[in-house]
């Protein structure tokens, strides 16, 4: 255990969500080590709950304390003078369009109810697991609007939808409890890139707007001591302390198999890489200076960037490619 407790660690998170999120903090300390979830957590009613009640927690604000965007707007890249060449994106790609999200608003709202190419959407991004991520909010023929519930699972965030008050894993994008519990959203591949690579990509991709440019302030992250933090401030299904944390990973999935790059191994490989995973060919440049990785994956495969917590916890039995300390049996 490092000098910092799990308890100084929980509080560390707890307040730079408050910093996101002005307003009351939700009661008792978020990473509360009770054995057992309560039935209710920030309003919601944990029932039926799919997962283990100990790794449901809450993880500082209330609902909805994180804003998401219900009534996102765009630009083309010119006018958006909040984002220069190498400010990190999020890009999509859709029925012939395509968007680009800044990640740090995206750090602010976690969330953008959208609509592409006539598709509604969800665009989100978790900063405690550093995941993308993409879904269309339609369930049964039912469109569905998410919002932040200020509540985490494995240590990444929950979302939920405002039409059932189901609980959503943000990292799967299944539903781990209320009326949906089991349901699945589809997931649209996004990629994690500076802007100038992604406009490379898609020239005509519009680029989101500040949604609240009074109220927050975007040049600051209130991320970044916790990105250096080698503790997870809240339980997990796995771990392995072999790596750091937060450490960047791009984190494949094929035939039942997941396998898992990390920004460590890719950079003492060079940060070239092609490798076959079980019959599908994986081109991966990792820029180490950056921070970000691009990949090259057949469509049909499942891929995700995370860090290597989020990762482990949801893929425990995942391979490491090029791991040169072996393979470590699961925690």
């Amino acid at each position: 255990m490092s000098p910092r407790s799990a308890r100084s660690a929980a509080a560390a998170v707890a307040g730079l969500f408050l910093l996101m999120a002005p307003g009351r903090a939700a009661e008792g300390p978020p990473g509360a080590a009770a054995a057992v979830a309560p039935q209710t957590l920030n309003g919601f009613r944990l029932a039926p709950l799919l997962v283990q009640p100990e790794l449901v927690r809450a993880g500082g604000p209330t609902r909805d304390q994180i804003k998401a965007v219900d009534d996102p707007q765009f630009v083309i890249p010119e006018q958006a003078t909040w984002v220069i060449g190498d400010t990190p994106v999020i890009g999509i790609e859709l029925g012939g369009e395509a968007r680009a999200y800044p990640v740090h608003l995206m750090e602010r709202h976690q969330i953008v109810n959208d609509v592409l190419a006539g598709v509604p959407i969800a665009l989100s991004y978790d900063p405690l697991a550093g995941t993308p991520r993409a879904f269309r909010r339609s369930v049964a023929g039912r469109n569905l609007h998410f919002g932040v519930s200020g509540l985490v699972y494995n240590a990444c965030s929950l979302m939920y939808d405002r039409e059932t008050e189901s609980l959503w894993s943000q990292f799967t994008g299944q539903a781990i409890s209320g009326p949906l519990a089991g349901k699945r959203l589809d997931r649209i591949r996004v990629r994690q890139e500076p802007r100038d690579l992604w406009l490379g990509r898609a020239p005509t991709s519009t680029v989101l707007v500040r949604p609240d440019p009074k109220g927050i302030d975007y040049r600051y992250s209130p991320y970044k001591a916790y990105w250096l933090q080698e503790e997870i401030p809240f339980p997990v299904a796995a771990k392995d302390p072999r790596f750091h944390s937060k450490e960047l990973v791009l984190g494949v999935v094929a035939k039942g198999k997941a396998r898992a790059y990390l920004g460590s191994l890719l950079t003492a490989a060079g940060g070239r890489v092609d490798d076959d995973f079980y019959g599908k060919t994986i081109r991966i440049f990792y820029d180490s200076e950056g921070a970000f990785m691009q990949w090259d994956v057949p469509k049909g495969t499942e891929v995700t960037e995370a860090y290597w917590f989020a990762w482990k916890a949801f893929h425990p039995d995942t391979e490491i490619w090029n791991d040169p300390r072996g393979k470590r049996p699961r925690p």
